[in-house]
């Protein structure tokens, strides 16, 4: 999904034009900022298909409560939707400013818009039921799928057909059809009765405290990840904006690293709660962070040190690279950090405790709201993506500190340690060797051979200096 998301960008950009895929900005804003209308139920869908597939006694009520959250979801995805085109005339004609493209354009991509994400709204509840069921191999094949057909679908269409905003959009909707009539069928397949299961409130009654503290945690993470898009969206020019977005998805790419390992761990962490074995969940937990830290240090660094090369390898671009290479150094390096806090929020999901998050997210919105808007006003772009690293930062300082003097005390100083502290040292000093001995005027193949081997030399170091993903002597 990440190549996908990022091999074509350059093609839709030189297609398009830049300031069209600011639109796609608009888009990606949008979905982020209504992610907060999930109301938790997908997180809540994967807790509860955990907990119940540990028992077979179980499966009426599994079927039940797929049903439930499935009615729900669609719900909001027409409400998704409905709000999406209520709101399409203010963006087009008030917030936004094109320079090439008319109003009534804009307007049109944005009605096609919401068609395309209501559509893809529900995808997220099937994702969570066959993750909860531990059918993640199932979901990738779905999704490397799906992904292949909207990057390179989208290509095409844009290549032989029409190079318009519309046209690009006309085939999301398509792709987003068949991707989520997919994943329903995979889901109810996947489930272990032939009951179609009902609408039931007592679904509601036992997940309700969970969802509503999942939803307080969407509510404040939107505002803390999309006031940036926001703000900047409507102080820049949508050119700029554009190259803002483009560095953001560069850096977004990360988060395609980060989920399947926070998907895949997230079931077994809460199964080891469920069973009470903790020595086996702090093994899993610590597994799990090094695991991550693993996947996304090399990769973080590699961009971070080399944004301009690689820019420049792929783009061909001047304009690009020259807008975009310190704003995709920045962007990454805070999503890295975000990373690193995804595991121990498992592990709090896991426990089905939200108030912690809610609580920080509350804290840090109301300290980093204005510092965001501050700093994009002096700063612009910059300004935005050196606040997220902050806010990063802060996460892991304070909330690690403030988590493990409930859950898994005696393993604070192990995380900061052993999965932070220690595969950054080892990571940056291999990739800060290659940076001294990377030669500027070497060939594009040579480069991007150079940049292979540091990337390698730096996952394979942390790999062996990794006390929990060692080969198990014990299997």
């Amino acid at each position: 999904m990440a190549l996908m998301g990022l091999a074509f960008v350059p093609f839709y950009i030189k297609l398009m034009g830049v300031e069209s895929y600011g639109i796609v900005g608009v888009f990606t804003s949008l979905v982020g900022m209504l992610a907060v209308l999930d109301l938790g139920l997908s997180q809540a869908m994967t807790r509860e298909m955990a907990l119940l597939s540990v028992d077979k006694k179980n499966a009426n009520r599994i079927a039940d409560t797929a049903r439930t959250l499935e009615i729900i979801y669609w719900c909001i995805a027409l409400c998704v939707m409905v709000v999406i085109v209520l709101l399409s005339n203010f963006i087009a004609y008030r917030w936004l400013k094109p320079d090439q493209l008319s109003r009534e354009s804009l307007l049109h991509a944005l009605w096609i818009m919401a068609l395309v994400i209501g559509l893809r709204w529900p995808v997220a509840i099937y994702n969570g039921g066959l993750n909860g069921l531990q059918r993640q191999v199932l979901v990738n094949a779905l999704l490397i799928v799906f992904a292949t057909l909207q990057g390179a679908g989208a290509l095409a269409v844009l290549w032989f057909i029409e190079p318009t905003i519309h046209a690009f959009f006309l085939w999301q909707a398509l792709i987003a059809l068949l991707q989520v009539a997919a994943l329903r069928i995979a889901l109810w397949r996947s489930l272990p009765t032939d009951t179609r299961g009902s609408f039931s409130k007592e679904v509601l009654r036992d997940i309700w405290r969970f969802a509503a503290g999942m939803s307080g945690i969407s509510l404040t993470a939107v505002i803390l990840t999309q006031l940036d898009k926001v703000l900047l969206s409507k102080m820049l020019p949508l050119t700029e904006f554009g190259y803002y977005v483009f560095a953001a998805t560069v850096a977004a790419a990360l988060h395609r690293i980060i989920a399947p390992i926070f998907t895949a761990y997230y079931p077994r962490l809460t199964e080891l709660v469920s069973n009470n074995d903790q020595p086996g969940l702090a093994k899993t937990y610590h597994q799990a962070c090094q695991l991550m830290a693993i996947a996304i240090l090399p990769a973080t660094l590699i961009v971070a040190f080399f944004s301009t090369e690689i820019l420049e390898l792929w783009t061909n671009n001047p304009d690009i690279v020259a807008n975009c290479s310190l704003l995709v150094s920045l962007l990454i390096i805070g999503n890295a950090l975000n990373g690193f806090m995804n595991m121990p929020y498992a592990l709090q999901l896991a426990y089905g405790w939200t108030k912690l998050a809610l609580y920080i997210n509350v804290v840090a919105m109301i300290v980093l709201v204005p510092a965001i808007y501050f700093a994009a006003s002096y700063w612009g772009p910059v300004g935005a993506a050196g606040t997220w690293i902050v806010l990063n930062t802060g996460y892991i300082l304070i909330g690690i500190q403030l988590m493990h003097r409930r859950l898994l005390p005696d393993e604070k100083w192990r995380w900061y340690l052993s999965d932070v502290v220690m595969p950054i040292i080892v990571a940056s000093l291999i990739i800060w060797i290659g940076k001294a001995v990377m030669v500027r005027d070497l060939g594009d193949i040579k480069r991007a051979m150079m940049l292979l081997m540091i990337f390698g030399m730096a996952t394979a170091s942390m790999i062996i200096s990794s006390k929990y993903l060692k080969i198990n002597q014990n299997r």
